[in-house]
């Protein structure tokens, strides 16, 4: 576990590199993604750049909302948490949306081959944002003594000395292979708003079944955590892109 990397004399929190790294490999795979639809660079980029801030935003803001309590009664250091990666992917995903939304509201580009081209890039960025979770500790899964379990050392944010499911490495690898899998998709795909609905759908199916191997204090309702229920919401948006309910109502938005 590495939740602070050394750079001379100062401490980085490993997390914010690997969100850094995934974020540089997102922009840089965007303009690939971008030719799909002809869109021009400058503008993926800062369809990229309003998501970015969009989804920095809501991710803090959801993981402030759902740890409400420990705010108040222990501020420092649910401050301290949000600092070095208290985050909430969904919330992030959300006010991503939102942000591009935004940008392709004021400039009346069509928000739904933007979303298509950068399906695979938030994919990237987040295989490489979950090899962060895993240095710095969080996400960790269930007590597992099979095959490439893992063992925190003494001192470190999981249970020390206990083997764990590496729920973090296994979402990252089944990132990266779903990012080969869209960037194909997206590629021979000759309609619109398909390759963001097989996004919602693959990755909101996956997030529901890799939460009943996390065991991570994190909320919940009846039987689901949030983001298993989050994840469902996110398939069944998936699935309204594949009846093209979602594109009717954008595109009706840009031209009003």
């Amino acid at each position: 576990m590495h939740p602070l990397i050394q750079i001379s004399n100062l401490q980085i929190p490993s997390f914010g590199i690997l969100f850094l790294i995934g974020s540089v490999a997102a922009f840089l795979l965007s303009i690939l993604t971008a030719r799909k639809y002809q869109l021009p660079s400058m503008d993926i980029i800062f369809f990229g750049l309003f998501g970015l801030v969009g989804g920095i935003i809501g991710a803090k803001l959801i993981y402030l909302l759902l740890n409400i309590g420990a705010l108040i009664t222990d501020p420092l250091n649910t401050l301290m948490t949000l600092m070095y990666g208290g985050s909430v992917f969904f919330g992030g995903l959300l006010g991503g949306i939102l942000g591009g939304y935004f940008y392709c509201r004021i400039y009346k580009l069509d928000p739904v081959v933007f979303f298509d081209a950068a399906a695979p890039c938030i994919v990237l960025a987040q295989a490489f944002g979950r090899i962060g979770c895993f240095l710095n500790g969080c996400c960790y899964g269930i007590p597992y003594n099979g095959i490439c379990s893992v063992t925190y050392p003494d001192g470190a944010y999981p249970p020390s000395g206990i083997a764990l499911f590496p729920t973090q490495l296994t979402e990252s690898f089944f990132l990266f292979i779903f990012c080969i899998f869209l960037l194909i998709y997206l590629k021979k795909s000759h309609h619109p708003g398909y390759t963001t609905g097989i996004y919602l759908c693959g990755y909101g199916f996956f997030r529901f079944l890799i939460e009943f191997l996390r065991n991570d204090p994190r909320g919940g309702f009846l039987f689901f955590s949030t983001s298993q229920w989050l994840g469902m919401i996110a398939f069944i948006i998936g699935i309204l892109f594949f009846m093209n309910i979602p594109q009717r109502i954008l595109i009706k938005h840009r031209n009003s």
